[in-house]
């Protein structure tokens, strides 16, 4: 196997992220259960993308004749305790939110990957024919799947996705999306790590995503707070289309992801029990801590938004699940107004709790039962952002916002441009110099208010943290009872 994917790895494939992997990218092969298309090949230059038209009988295909009725999960006290409220999926549809694209899906997996194919078919057409980001991916993709690569990613995926893809190529298998591109596309972040630790390249980005969690003594407010800055670099295709997924599964908790078209593995998201949850890649000090068999983190991620409502029953999730990568989980649970962070091999699990209400966590592993287990040294980067995020978060440093942070603070500290070892100030517009927490490459930056069920969101843009945030409430996405406005709706 290792030298399999040696040999792949040599052809070329130059693709990562903090939470490696989980992009849309085009493919040249044919597919069996594809359309016969091949690559470029396919499109006309002079032919038009054409526009998303949501008639009434392409709505007709998306909406179920049934609504299905399911309980309502309730976050924390703020919300009414009574979860014997009867509630009907919003029906699949699509709307814009300035640069954000809403989409709304529901059903069994089959039927949630079918509507995302539809709704978005028009972005997915387009990235496959204009990204120069996915142009540069098309063929080493290709190669991923000639040399079986596909076969692994669909062995070890969750059926829930196997499924999913198999409704995007059904929607959108005519233009060139495959199913050896969905399943790869969505199994990243453990193919990347494998190549990367085989035949490792300096032209592969350095993994980069920053992760922290408040509470109680640590805020001004008492209540839970989240902060992600995924770190990756500037991505054409994640900053034409930035997506808000509104989930609405038949046989799980109603969620949302923060993504792009194509995206069925989360990175960032939340769900209506009062779970956020994001993921940071780390590197792996040999290959001892990988394993060819097990599942990827970000499908694992998608899960555990799916099927927990409380962290305990996230870290019994995590613990029961054969892990095949290096990888770290942030996840909160606003009804116990905590948070945690999950540092995971093939071979281990360490949790680590917050103190005095607040943990964070960039992109290597500081618990004694695993800091051995991850690459030596440490990534300056890493290093860097997890100094500041400590110096902003303890109560004894000089500079510590503890028990003042509020959303105001929150926002704040997704934007220091401090070097922490210098304490010299990032120039603004600084999109990726390594020093500091909002100059590490950022493609989303988000804040979970998972109490409330708010999100607020920038993307879109670069630099992203100097972007407007733009707010979101998942209750009143999904049109639940007892659903809220996001206040404030923006937070510039």
């Amino acid at each position: 196997m290792l030298k399999l994917i040696s040999t792949v790895f040599l052809a070329g494939i130059l693709f990562f992220s903090c939470d490696a992997g989980s992009v849309l990218s085009g493919d040249d092969s044919q597919s069996e259960i594809d359309q016969d298309v091949a690559g470029d090949e396919f499109y006309d230059d002079d032919e038009d993308i054409p526009d998303v038209v949501e008639s009434d009988e392409m709505m007709d295909d998306l909406v179920e004749d049934e609504p299905v009725e399911t309980d309502q999960f309730v976050p924390d006290e703020d919300v009414d305790t009574d979860q014997n409220k009867e509630w009907t999926p919003v029906e699949p549809k699509r709307e814009q939110n300035g640069k954000y694209i809403i989409v709304w899906l529901s059903g069994t997996p089959y039927e949630m990957g079918y509507q995302h194919g539809m709704l978005l078919r028009s972005e997915i057409q387009n990235g496959l024919k204009n990204s120069e980001y996915i142009k540069d991916l098309k063929w080493q993709i290709s190669l991923a799947s000639y040399a079986g690569l596909d076969n692994v990613a669909q062995n070890n995926s969750y059926q829930d996705i196997v499924q999913e893809c198999q409704g995007m190529v059904a929607a959108v298998g005519d233009i060139g999306w495959t199913m050896e591109l969905c399943l790869i596309a969505n199994f990243g972040d453990v193919m990347v790590e494998w190549l990367d630790s085989v035949v490792p390249l300096k032209s592969i980005p350095r993994p980069g995503c920053s992760q922290f969690m408040v509470s109680g003594e640590a805020t001004s407010d008492g209540r839970l707070y989240h902060g992600r800055l995924l770190d990756w670099a500037e991505v054409d295709f994640l900053l034409w289309y930035p997506v808000i997924f509104v989930r609405q599964p038949v046989d799980g908790i109603p969620h949302v992801y923060i993504g792009f078209p194509g995206n069925l593995s989360p990175y960032s998201g939340m769900n209506i029990a009062g779970i956020s949850g994001a993921s940071n890649e780390s590197d792996p000090f040999n290959v001892g801590q990988q394993s060819i068999s097990g599942h990827s983190h970000v499908q694992m991620l998608g899960q555990i938004l799916k099927r927990s409502s409380s962290l305990e029953e996230a870290n019994q999730f995590i613990l029961n699940e054969k892990h095949m990568s290096v990888e770290q989980f942030g996840l909160t649970d606003a009804k116990a107004g905590i948070g945690a962070n999950f540092e995971m091999t093939a071979d281990a699990v360490a949790k680590r709790d917050m103190k005095n209400g607040a943990v964070w966590m960039t992109n290597h592993f500081v618990d004694p039962s695993t800091e051995d287990l991850d690459a030596d040294p440490a990534g300056s980067s890493s290093l860097k952002r997890f100094k500041r995020l400590q110096q902003l978060l303890t109560q004894e440093s000089e500079y510590s916002l503890h028990g003042t942070i509020d959303l105001e603070t929150m926002t704040k500290i997704l934007r220091d441009r401090v070097d922490p070892d210098t304490m010299v100030e990032s120039p603004l517009g600084t999109l990726d110099d390594d020093s500091s927490l909002a100059t590490n490459g950022a493609i989303y930056a988000i804040i979970f208010d998972p109490g409330n069920l708010f999100f607020w969101v920038a993307s879109g843009e670069i630099p992203v943290p100097e972007q407007t945030f733009i707010g979101f409430s998942l209750s009143d996405l999904l049109d639940l009872p007892d659903k809220k406005k996001v206040t404030p709706e923006t937070i510039d």
